[in-house]
């Protein structure tokens, strides 16, 4: 039987294909307004377009755009610690721009105290199999001109029926035809189906070894996360850095994928492919979840 595919490809995207030919590269360099050191791994989006990268370890970037791409476009560029910044194509365009971000004001954060009866579950699925996938080989007709995965994401959707402390992430990965991939962990609140907030406030990145399949393990008990009960999140991984396996082999060559159940009613999971990119909710419970420790809450007097 035809294995379903998660991500589909968006009609809107036919609208590029024929801008593809003409592409050209945008550049830049992201640096923090505290320090002038560069910002690794900050993510660089056309809102709402399949557009975007991420910088690399000295904070520079470059992207190809159709030649087309409105001079008026957003661009965000963002980081978690850092207040993004938004600027248009047009400023990327006039020359290869130094941008520098604000540091994020922390409030500083109360002690929490772990409730001393915990309960262990899973926010999730934790199984593997199923007639679907997620995969970063399918994406829509910018892959013309968006060459790589950096800024790609996706992330499974998880109401929160007990509050909890999060130990861990966990995901099934069931192709890896890459180098070692590095990845940053995200956890979304949802806004009537939609990621609205980072709940992060730590930039919690990680890497995949090479060729690695099976299930990847996040440790997160360092982080005290911690979530409410009535809360609905996204728990997830945006794509950094990764090379293939055959470098120069063409977009089709090779992909990271993992496993869902299809169809699954009340699961759903959540795919963009850059950054800014609007994001794509397919009715798949994919085998990605969260370990936590639950607990209840006390009655108020």
């Amino acid at each position: 039987m035809m294995r379903v595919r998660v991500v589909l490809l968006a009609l809107a995207g036919c609208f590029w294909v024929s801008l593809a030919l003409q592409a050209q590269e945008l550049k830049g360099r992201v640096l923090a307004a505290s320090s002038d050191k560069p910002i690794a791994f900050a993510t660089v989006g056309i809102r709402g377009k399949a557009l975007g990268s991420t910088t690399d370890e000295r904070g520079y970037f470059a992207f190809a755009v159709p030649t087309a791409l409105p001079g008026t476009d957003s661009v965000i560029i963002s980081c978690i610690g850092f207040r993004a910044v938004r600027l248009t194509v047009s400023q990327l365009r006039r020359a290869e721009g130094v941008w520098r971000l604000p540091p994020l004001a922390q409030a500083l954060g109360e002690v929490r105290v772990r409730h001393p009866q915990l309960q262990p579950a899973v926010l999730g699925r934790n199984a593997v199999g199923g007639m679907a996938y997620w995969t970063t080989k399918i994406r829509d007709s910018t892959l013309t001109v968006a060459r790589d995965e950096r800024g790609w994401e996706v992330a499974t959707v998880l109401p929160v029926r007990r509050s909890c402390y999060v130990d861990s992430f966990r995901f099934y990965v069931s192709q890896n035809d890459f180098q070692p991939v590095r990845f940053r962990f995200v956890l979304y609140e949802l806004t009537e189906g939609r990621p609205t907030r980072q709940l992060l406030t730590d930039d919690i990145q990680f890497t995949l070894p090479r060729q690695q399949t099976g299930w990847a393990t996040l440790d997160l008990r360092a982080y005290n996360i911690q979530l409410r009960k009535g809360q609905t999140v996204a728990a997830g991984i945006q794509w950094l850095q990764g090379e293939k396996l055959v470098p120069g082999s063409g977009p089709q060559s090779g992909a990271l994928s993992g496993p869902g159940a299809f169809p699954s009613v009340g699961h759903r999971v959540l795919v963009r492919d850059k950054s800014e990119a609007e994001w794509r909710s397919l009715p798949v419970n994919v085998s990605m979840y969260l370990a936590v420790q639950e607990y209840k809450e006390a009655k108020a007097n």
